[in-house]
């Protein structure tokens, strides 16, 4: 087959705007990203993913598919209008605005779902190229989570000149990783999983004292100006999710605003704004360090951290990283491994997007849990 030209396109947790990465693939694995750029959203158009992202009505749920896609189409016009090359395929992964991976019994059968709102068809339509959505569902039916998704790429992006253990970090909304190893040559995912809290309650807070004028502690500037609150980190890491083995998953229903407002009143009367975003992000990071360095994992130090995402922006983010695990982890960004930080979700999805197009299974049972490798996705032709 041909090389493959696939957009991936990701909107996060966060709710802030949608990435897209145009990467080319070849038949024996190799792989160039061609570019990558950001669609920001609006303010009201983040308001309303926020919305959908709460506790929608059964109609705005439906609605939302085509909302998504007309958003998608916007980005994708945008994304084409400066010249850019286009793809052969779109690769979306839409947005989240519930994932419950754990089964529930309902009169005896085990039911469990994600929903990514997206209207693939439209999104076809309307840019004229195949667009592959609906990666989730295939692993669920196979008793996977559904989740993570992105080890298949980091093995793909990541796996080579592995001479020793390798941890990929993602720090979105919601933060996750992926725990690669050599073995006999072959890369290989010892294990995938979503860590806990990323930046989704910092950016609240943020949101919330600044009257949606700011979305993000910049640089990492307001956590570095104050100390934590280490009881209530100690507290807060008391949450059973941090001591669950993997494979786990877990997003905005868990950690998201409505976390961040029941933690808040612990904090004392006098606690300004920088203590409480230090402590969110302190929360974060002990999480990550935590779950790295939990001998269950089986990681063998010294191993070295990639980090993408978000969070590989927050300076105070990746100077508490370094110091946690001094002696253990080398810390590093994506961008040197030819992936930029802002572009790492994009890019899985392309490669997931490539992986169906070819026919290969592309979910990672030791991350999400399946009884079986499957293909991930569902195509949705122009014509």
């Amino acid at each position: 087959m041909k090389n493959l030209k696939v957009l991936g396109m990701m909107s996060g947790t966060s709710g802030d705007g949608i990435d897209g990465a145009l990467v080319e693939f070849g038949e024996d694995g190799s792989f160039s990203l061609l570019w990558h750029a950001g669609w920001p959203f609006s303010t009201s158009v983040r308001d309303r993913i926020h919305r959908l992202m709460g506790q929608p009505s059964l109609q705005d749920a439906l609605l939302g598919h085509s909302y998504v896609a007309h958003l998608y189409s916007e980005a994708c016009r945008d994304f084409f209008s400066g010249g850019r090359e286009r793809p052969d395929y779109i690769a979306a992964h839409g947005q989240t605005i519930l994932h419950v991976p754990q089964a529930e019994k309902w009169d005896g059968y085990q039911v469990s779902g994600s929903l990514q709102l997206l209207n693939g068809s439209l999104l076809a339509q309307q840019t004229g190229i195949p667009v592959i959505c609906n990666f989730r569902e295939a692993d669920m039916a196979a008793e996977g989570q559904g989740a993570p998704l992105v080890p298949f790429a980091d093995a793909c992006f990541f796996g080579h000149d592995l001479s020793s253990d390798r941890i990929v970090l993602n720090v979105g909304g919601i933060a996750n990783i992926t725990f690669l190893r050599s073995e006999n040559g072959d890369v290989k995912v010892v294990s995938a999983f979503d860590t806990g809290p990323g930046n989704m309650m910092m950016d609240s807070l943020i949101e919330q004292e600044t009257g949606g004028k700011e979305h993000y502690d910049r640089d990492g500037q307001l956590a570095a100006s104050a100390m934590p609150d280490h009881k209530m980190v100690k507290e807060f890491l008391r949450d059973p999710y941090f001591s669950i083995l993997p494979p786990k998953s877990t997003g905005r229903e868990k950690f998201g605003k409505v976390r961040m407002l029941e933690v808040l009143p612990g904090f004392s009367s006098d606690a300004g704004l920088a203590e409480k975003i230090s402590t969110f992000l302190e929360i974060s990071c002990c999480s990550i360090v935590d779950a790295i360095i939990d001998p269950r994992l089986g990681v063998k130090f010294p191993a070295s951290l990639i980090v993408a995402g978000g969070g590989a922006l927050n300076l105070e983010m990746m100077r508490r990283l370094a110091v946690k695990l001094q002696g253990k982890c080398e810390v590093s960004t994506s961008d040197e491994f030819g992936v930029p930080v802002m572009a790492r979700e994009a890019m899985a999805f392309a490669a997931l997007g490539n992986a169906f197009v070819r026919g290969r299974p592309a979910n990672i049972i030791s991350a999400t849990g399946a009884k079986r490798p499957v293909i991930l996705g569902q195509l949705h032709p122009v014509g």
